[in-house]
């Protein structure tokens, strides 16, 4: 299972990290970006297959 920090820190890296929430947002939870908002990840996955390429290179930096 992948972290919840882990989705956060590949979210702020991902060049295709869409947020699913475009309106008004009421909590702190809500504004983070994070795979678990992005539009892209669904049943938690991403189906831009984007992932593990960003949390490889966060890995190397």
């Amino acid at each position: 299972m992948v972290s919840n920090e882990l989705k956060m820190r590949v979210a702020q890296n991902c060049s295709g990290y869409r947020s699913r929430n475009v309106s008004f947002m009421s909590s702190m939870t809500e504004l983070a970006e994070s795979c678990n908002n992005c539009a892209n990840f669904v049943r938690g996955k991403c189906v831009k297959n984007l992932f593990d390429e960003v949390r490889e290179q966060i890995r190397e930096n």
